[in-house]
């Protein structure tokens, strides 16, 4: 799998557009694609106007659908040598890679058709696919032209002049799977949403790398006031993330645009207050008083962990009304308080990622369709069930 930003070759292969007339002279054509390179391909289409080359639709390989205008052509692309494709978003012009089917940008979640996030590579592919099948259909004979794919993953590795429909896609930070839908997705920086349902990915981010990863330091030994400093500044990350995609997607007043985009979120009374009123989403639903009160606590602390090397100062004192400790103590927290605040700051991101999707649903169908295919296999892989006696 291809590093940061790393250059990645087209599958290849050979596409061949067969031009035909019948016995009552009428012209027609068929196209096929082949490919021999020992890598990984995926096939995919889209239909596009034969003049100007623009895809309109998305065209079904399988041959079960139609062109949705007259003159549309249709247009094999193959993915890259990863089996993945580029994509760009037509409204803020991010770059990703996932399988072919894109429906929501994980950056700025504009929701589009699969043809309109094509890759710009793939774009100038299209419009010299519909330029040669133009010539090939209006020539004075039939016959048959190639579009030589395998010359464009070569080129790759060459420094001297590419092919004019020059297809390479690049790898980019952060590959990860959904765990709603199952895709593939290769994003920028590490957070935002998958490209096929559009469910966020923080939220396996921080359970499966952040919080996994204190327990094993803390069951290693590590301070546990670190891994207190540490877990809530995680989450006052992981709040930032959502806060900032509700702003963006969610209309609302000024003020608390600036709220949620400009403030930090380490007082836990004051961000439950902020999302219960600007969005009634409440953080810590379904955590006792008890719990609530330490983890209140502890989004306190972090401030004397962070800045003041355990050692309490009057700003701690005033804000979070401690009594239990006093002005300069050095203040620690065991093991058993360390743990108890990860599962608290897993229950608080859950609350977020549910209530947060519950105002900006992930797309059903792609969510239906895995939760499918998952039932298929786990049907097929359950033992024989005994025969009825006799049967």
């Amino acid at each position: 799998m291809a590093g940061e930003f790393e250059e990645i070759a087209h599958s290849g292969g050979k596409v061949t557009i067969h031009i035909i007339d019948d016995a009552n002279g009428r012209r027609g054509y068929q196209m096929s694609y082949q490919s021999m390179r020992p890598v990984p391909m995926a096939l995919t289409g889209v239909y596009a106007l034969g003049q100007s080359g623009m895809p309109v639709a998305t065209y079904n390989i399988a041959g079960k659908d139609s062109a949705p205008f007259p003159g549309c052509v249709p247009v094999m692309v193959a993915s890259d040598s990863e089996g993945k494709f580029g994509h760009h978003c037509p409204a803020c012009d991010g770059y990703w890679r996932s399988g072919p089917w894109a429906n929501v940008c994980p950056y700025c979640a504009v929701q589009a058709q699969p043809y309109e996030f094509l890759s710009h590579a793939q774009f100038r592919y299209v419009r010299h696919y519909c330029e040669v099948f133009a010539e090939a259909i209006n020539a004075d004979e039939p016959g048959e032209v190639t579009i030589d794919m395998d010359a464009v993953a070569d080129a790759v590795q060459s420094t001297g002049e590419k092919p004019a429909f020059y297809v390479s896609e690049q790898s980019q930070q952060h590959k990860f799977k959904c765990t709603a839908c199952d895709e593939f997705n290769d994003i920028l920086g590490r957070f935002g949403f998958c490209t096929l349902c559009g469910t966020r990915n923080d939220l396996t981010e921080f359970e499966g790398r952040i919080v996994l990863a204190m327990r094993d330091r803390l069951n290693a030994g590590a301070l546990p006031s670190d891994c207190v400093r540490d877990g809530v500044a995680a989450l006052d990350t992981f709040i930032a993330q959502y806060a900032k995609a509700l702003a963006m997607l969610v209309p609302m007043i000024e003020r608390r645009q600036k709220r949620l985009t400009g403030g930090r979120f380490h007082d836990l009374v004051e961000v439950r207050d902020v999302f219960s009123k600007f969005c009634g989403i409440d953080i810590c639903a379904g955590m006792p008083g008890d719990e609530i009160e330490f983890a209140t606590r502890m989004f306190h602390r972090r401030h004397v962990y962070e800045h003041n090397g355990g050692e309490v100062d009057q700003r701690y004192l005033d804000e979070s009304g401690d009594k239990t400790v006093r002005l300069k103590q050095h203040i620690q927290e065991t093991l058993q308080d360390g743990h108890r605040l990860t599962n608290s700051l897993v229950k608080m991101a859950r609350n977020l990622h549910k209530g947060f999707h519950e105002i900006i649903p992930p797309l059903p169908k792609p969510i239906e369709a895995h939760e499918s295919r998952k039932a298929r296999i786990a049907d097929r892989s359950a033992p024989n069930r005994a025969r009825p006696a006799g049967g």
